[in-house]
């Protein structure tokens, strides 16, 4: 997000970064342990590793707009194909050869996460990257906390406080306004 006036020669307004500001707190109001309070260890490892996460996040994201030439449907090919790669070795490394011997239909339930959870939700992540700004990624991609929270509200019957209702709302609100004020001004821009 930063590096995106820079590297991509994408401008960035004062609203942006208004939006981008508000979007970050209503995330850190929904990642914030609210019920139990606690910090310790595995707080700081947890953010520590969702700092190195975000730094992977931003890298794929500027890498992926700097591909023309290939369609959604060929890069998400090819990153989730490097990624099985990757992962193999540790895979093995760490499990074995046990995963070869587990049963309940454990094939079929890898094979719907792999197509349908990770290779359509990629797909349809890169495909819309091509007709975006790198700005506008990084703020619609808040939304990926306010749905864990509500998936896990609604499915998983686990409560949401009011500090996370806040935190979504800041997080839609800052959607909303960031992309309806881009919107207008590209219409206006056609006409």
């Amino acid at each position: 997000l930063m590096l995106a006036p820079v590297v991509l020669k994408e401008k960035f307004s004062a609203k942006k970064a208004i939006c981008i500001c508000v979007a970050m707190a209503g995330m850190f109001l929904i990642i914030s342990n609210a019920q139990n309070g606690s910090s310790g260890y595995n707080n700081i490892l947890g953010v520590t590793y969702g700092l190195i996460a975000a730094g992977f996040y931003a890298s794929l994201m500027l890498l992926n707009k700097f591909i023309k030439s290939l369609d959604g449907l060929e890069t998400t090919l090819i990153q989730l194909s490097i990624s099985c790669i990757i992962l193999l070795p540790y895979v093995l490394i760490t499990q074995g050869f046990n995963i070869f011997q587990m049963q309940g239909g454990w094939l079929i339930y890898l094979i719907i996460l792999g197509v349908i959870h990770t290779g359509l939700g990629f797909y349809l992540f890169f495909s819309g990257m091509q007709n975006l700004k790198a700005q506008s990624i990084a703020v619609l991609s808040y939304a990926d906390p306010i749905t864990s929270v509500l998936i896990s509200a609604l499915i998983l019957r686990e409560g949401m406080t009011a500090v996370q209702a806040a935190g979504a709302v800041l997080l839609l609100g800052a959607i909303f306004i960031s992309e309806k004020t881009f919107k207008q001004r590209k219409i206006e821009k056609q006409i």
